[in-house]
Parts: structure tokens; C-alpha cells; sequence
């Protein structure tokens, strides 16, 4: 039968300088598993949710987890973590820490306080040098930290009378708040400054220069201040008149404003100098600690060790990747086609010869059909198949006898637009072209064998 519960019971002791204590029991919230969150939520947020925002507090990992997945693709998702993480898997009976870590790398924008960031550092980071370490480390280098490692194209950090410290993939920057005369009850100060991120986002759009953080995290510091000057977290008439004063403070002109965005517009070209930063960033971690070298080694060697062809496959951009790595292949002396990933069902099954040729899949996803059917079928019978992949997770990669796998940081446009993703398969197939150059003791002369036209050409015999 149903039964009648309450949400969540909670008891709240504010103390003479406006900090407060709080214990709360889970209600009705400790049911709303991933399973609950689908059936009473899955087709409305898949149709209209926009921004979906939700929190590591009450409901279990799970649902949480359920509740970012189920967002659109183009929904904005942003998770607060307010409470600590040991204390939402052991205490609170949440989920374990990996449901958690979940949670935190599949939202776009993460709102951490700043106690629960320092324990989600050291449990994602745990070379940081300890607890210690870790909170004697500037604000702007955790935030820094969580958005490299989570993924996250906005991390926004609160800490309280210090103000936030604002992350995202181009800017890092601390904002202070103003201090208050007199701090009447801070209860759901970090709630409403959520509350003023999700509402400059909303009328903004994400921050894409350094102004553009600035202010939001003016904003949001303007209505979590608010929120600090009224008894309790529910508001009521005189926090109404002072967020509209805070708020009528804060605008700028509607003349103003359009003026400042028609001028953004037509002279900074922010967004292609976001996509430059955004390019430098990934390649940044795809060099510095982005790829197995293990994986490097296995893949080369596969390449090296090939009796016959290496067949070169993918579909879209990513085969367009596949076809310019058989290109360069062939161009220093292995033998090497592309093969398009649609075509392998259609006959050229028989263009790869069992334990002679190899077949390298490239596919961002890792979950392309094509290449994840071609894959299993060559293997089946018998073929190498090793992939470029940006999901070490995908059924490709699993396929595969080898696979190198990257890691994207950073949010392509649209969500889903290939951009940044290319320049770092490029990368990969650049590096392999050159260790397989390098192993191979491949001379300039070999290279003019092949390659006796254009300027190319004319440079090597000219230096020869």
C-alpha cells in the first residue's frame, strides 16, 4: 500500500554569530533511487530540462546520478556538494564514494563548499601531500585542481565569508564578498548563492571571459549575503526587498548592456579564442599525463610487428583522422589503406587478412557501430584490431587487443560538435607516426623514395 512521508526532517541551531548547526533525517528523499528518478522524471527532464540542478544531501547516489543522465544534451547539469563526501557515503548511507565521484564528473557545473572540496580532493588526488596540504592550498589552486580532474566546465567554490573561488576552462579567479555588519542566521547562504549562479547563467549564459566570471561570482555572492541577513533559509518579504535592491544595484542599463554585447560580438570574437584556449588546454593534458604509456608501447609494437597491411577505419571526422594516419603510414614506408567503417559489412570484411594485417578503429565515443561491429567481426576471424579511443570505458576499447585511450577536459560546442576531440586524435596519431619513424631507423632517403613531389620533395633532395 502507499504510505505518507515527509521529505526530510531537519532541526537547525543557529548560534549568536549567525553560524549554524544541523541535524537532518532522510524522508521520503531516501527513496527517490535511480529507478524512482526515471519513472517520475525521465520523460519531462528529457524534454524540457534546461537546467537541472540537485545535490549530494539526501537523495541516494543513485538517483542522483540518474537525475544528470536523464538532462538533454543540451541541458545545463550543476551539482552542490555541500556535505562532506565521507559523511554522504558512511553517516548519511548515500551510496559508496565511487557512486559519488560519479555524480561529480557527470555535471557540467560543480558547487562544492570549500571543507567537502578539500575531501573530494584528496580522495581524487591523494598525491596532494594530505589533509594538511591540501588546506593550506589557495582557493583558486583547488578549484583549479577539481575542474582538471572532474571534468567540469564550471566549478564554483564557496567558502564562506572569503567569498568563492570560480574555475572554468579558460579562467581561475577568487571573488570576495563584501562583509556584512551582522550575520543574522548563515542557514542556506550556499543555497542561494547557487541560486544567483544558476540565475546569471541563465540570463548570461556560461562565463566565457574573465569579466564574465567576475561577475557572476559578484551576483552570487550578492544573493548568498542576503540570504545571511534573515532569520532562517525560507524567504520572506524583507529578503524579497533586499535581493531586489541587490539586484536593481547589480544591473547595468538594458542600454548599457546591449550595447556591451553587440560591441562583444562584433570585435572580441570571444568564442574563437575560447576554442584556441580550449584546444591548448586539452593537448596540455593529453601531454602531460593523458595517455598510458604502456598502451603506447603495445599499440607501436602491433604496428611493427604486422606481417601484411595496416588497414586504417573509422566513419565521419574521426575517419577523416583514420584516413590522414594511413596517409602518413604509407608516406614512411608501411604498407597502409583506409577502409571506411561503413564499407566493412559490405564486402571488405575480405580486404583484411587473418594474423597478417591489423586494423586500427579510430572513434571518440568508442561506441560507434560500425566500428564496434567491425571490430568484433575482424577479431572473430581471427584479425588484430587495436583503436584510438576517447573512453577507455567503451566497447571498443574493451574489443580491441589494444587500445589508446584519451581523455577529453574540456566541453566541444554544442556538446557533442567534434572540435577539440580531433586536434587530440591528431596528436596521438602524430606521436605513434613518429615513434614508428623512430623505431624503424626510417631515413630521409626512404622518405624521398616515397614522397619525391611537391615542396617536400624538392627539401629532401636539395638537403640529400
Amino acid at each position: 500500500g502507499s504510505r505518507s512521508l515527509a521529505a526530510r526532517e531537519s532541526y537547525v541551531f543557529v548560534q549568536a554569530d549567525g553560524e549554524r548547526s544541523i541535524i537532518m533525517a532522510r524522508g521520503a528523499t531516501s527513496l527517490m533511487d535511480a529507478e524512482a528518478v526515471e519513472a517520475r522524471f525521465g520523460e519531462p527532464l528529457a524534454k524540457y530540462g534546461h537546467f537541472v540542478s540537485t545535490e549530494i544531501s539526501q537523495v541516494p547516489h543513485s538517483g542522483v546520478l540518474k537525475l544528470l543522465k536523464l538532462a538533454n544534451k543540451n541541458a545545463v547539469t550543476i551539482l552542490d556538494l555541500d556535505v562532506s563526501p565521507s559523511v554522504a557515503v558512511n553517516e548519511a548511507g548515500l551510496g559508496t564514494m565511487d557512486d559519488l565521484i560519479q555524480c561529480v564528473k557527470a555535471a557540467e557545473i560543480l558547487k562544492p563548499a570549500r571543507h567537502a572540496a578539500e575531501e573530494l580532493l584528496l580522495v581524487l588526488m591523494p598525491n596532494l601531500g594530505g589533509a594538511d596540504a591540501v588546506a593550506s592550498m589557495p582557493a583558486t589552486d583547488v578549484v583549479t585542481h577539481l575542474r582538471d580532474v572532474c571534468g567540469s566546465s564550471l566549478v564554483a567554490m564557496t567558502s564562506g565569508s572569503d567569498g568563492c573561488a570560480l574555475a572554468t576552462n579558460n579562467e581561475v579567479l577568487r571573488v570576495p564578498v563584501t562583509p556584512l555588519e551582522k550575520v543574522t542566521d548563515a542557514t542556506g547562504a550556499g543555497d542561494a548563492f547557487l541560486g544567483g549562479l544558476i540565475a546569471h547563467v541563465y540570463a548570461h549564459g556560461m562565463p566565457r571571459t574573465k569579466d564574465d566570471l567576475v561577475s557572476l561570482g559578484s551576483f552570487a555572492n550578492r544573493v548568498g549575503a542576503v540570504c545571511c541577513q534573515i532569520l532562517g533559509a525560507v524567504p520572506n518579504d524583507e529578503a524579497r526587498r533586499m535581493l531586489g535592491e541587490q539586484i536593481a544595484a547589480y544591473n547595468p542599463s538594458a542600454a548599457t548592456r546591449n550595447e556591451t554585447e553587440a560591441r562583444r560580438h562584433a570585435s572580441d570574437c570571444d568564442e574563437f579564442f575560447t576554442s584556441l584556449k580550449d584546444d591548448s588546454a586539452a593537448a596540455a593534458a593529453l601531454a602531460n599525463d593523458g595517455l598510458k604509456t604502456e598502451e603506447i608501447a603495445a599499440f607501436a609494437e602491433s604496428v611493427l610487428d604486422c606481417a601484411g597491411n595496416v588497414l586504417t577505419s573509422g566513419i565521419g571526422k574521426s575517419g577523416l583522422i583514420a584516413r590522414r594516419m594511413a596517409a602518413s603510414l604509407a608516406s614512411t614506408g608501411i604498407r597502409a589503406h583506409f577502409v571506411h567503417a561503413a564499407e566493412w559489412a559490405h564486402g571488405d570484411y575480405g580486404k583484411a587478412e587473418r594474423a597478417r594485417d591489423v586494423v586500427v578503429l579510430v572513434s571518440h565515443s568508442g561506441r560507434t557501430n560500425e566500428c564496434v561491429e567491425a571490430a568484433a567481426h575482424l577479431k572473430s576471424v581471427g584479425v588484430n584490431v587495436i583503436s584510438i579511443t576517447g573512453n577507455e570505458e567503451s566497447p571498443l576499447a574493451r574489443v580491441s587487443d589494444v587500445s589508446i585511450s584519451y581523455r577529453l577536459i574540456v566541453k566541444e560546442p554544442l556538446g557533442t560538435l567534434p572540435t577539440s576531440s580531433l586536434l587530440l586524435q591528431e596528436m596521438i596519431v602524430n606521436g605513434v607516426v613518429r615513434e614508428l619513424v623512430q623505431r624503424r631507423r626510417f631515413a630521409r632517403k626512404n622518405f624521398l623514395r616515397n614522397h619525391p613531389g611537391g615542396s617536400v620533395g624538392e627539401t629532401l633532395r636539395r638537403d640529400d
